[in-house]
């Protein structure tokens, strides 16, 4: 009889430790797979690589997702990485509502993906704009030559290359790097008038690389309000029909 009620209270334990990771899993679905969540993904520092917009992409695969807060403090960064993530937002945006939360500064390539969101804040005095593509190219050859250094060059072809450390620009590729960072800006002011077609008269003025406060770019058109991330997380919600408490902030990262 002992050995019988020993069995019965170890299938009760077994019973209760069962639902209680039954009811764990159902609460972390909830949480992490369930609907009505406001997805929040921070673009912080250069934007070097595709992770950004592999987080975009991953909130657009997400079903549970139904708006997204994108807060951006950055300079900007490499061109492919800009234009991939500024294509990832575009997608993004195109199914659910997006919202670009500026802090500190948003500029260049970031003020470029941000573009490619719904609805933009800034900050009174956060820096955006500075729209440009700079190329740069570091030459020791004076240094080399005062050290006595020689080198010997073999190239299949005359750009090969390019960006030698050891040689300074030919007049030839003078005239091709600049060629190249200008067709690459029309590039960037292209997809920013493809998102804000209202900026079209307004580009032309920031084709110098300048910079603007929020305040500016307000007037400006370039953003859409001034507020904080609070008041991007409620324009969210509101874009994506949700009402107060019916959703969840989830953090990509």
């Amino acid at each position: 009889m002992g050995r019988k009620g020993g069995g019965a209270r170890r299938y009760l334990w077994g019973a209760v430790v069962l639902l209680l990771l039954l009811s764990a899993s159902l609460a972390a679905l909830e949480y992490y797979g369930g609907r009505n969540q406001v997805a929040v993904i921070r673009i912080e520092g250069e934007v070097q690589d595709f992770s950004y917009a592999d987080l975009l992409y991953r909130a657009l695969r997400s079903p549970g997702v139904k708006a997204v807060v994108v807060e951006v403090n950055s300079p900007g960064g490499t061109v492919q990485a800009c234009f991939e993530t500024e294509s990832a937002m575009r997608q993004l945006s195109r199914e659910k509502p997006v919202v670009v939360t500026m802090k500190e500064y948003a500029t260049s390539g970031a003020y470029l993906l941000s573009s490619a969101s719904r609805y933009i804040f800034a900050r009174s005095t956060t820096l955006t704009a500075g729209l440009g593509v700079i190329a740069i190219w570091v030459s020791y050859e004076n240094w080399l030559e005062k050290e006595g250094i020689r080198y010997y060059r073999w190239s299949t072809g005359q750009l090969k290359d390019l960006g030698a450390e050891y040689r300074s620009p030919t007049e030839e590729e003078n005239r091709y790097l600049q060629s190249l960072v200008e067709n690459l800006l029309e590039e960037v002011m292209d997809r920013i008038k493809h998102n804000r077609p209202q900026l079209e008269n307004v580009l032309g003025s920031l084709r110098d690389g300048s910079t603007l406060y929020g305040t500016e770019a307000l007037a400006r058109g370039l953003v859409d309000n001034l507020g904080t991330f609070e008041d991007a997380v409620e324009k969210a919600r509101e874009l994506a029909g949700l009402g107060k408490g019916e959703y969840r902030l989830v953090y990509f990262s």
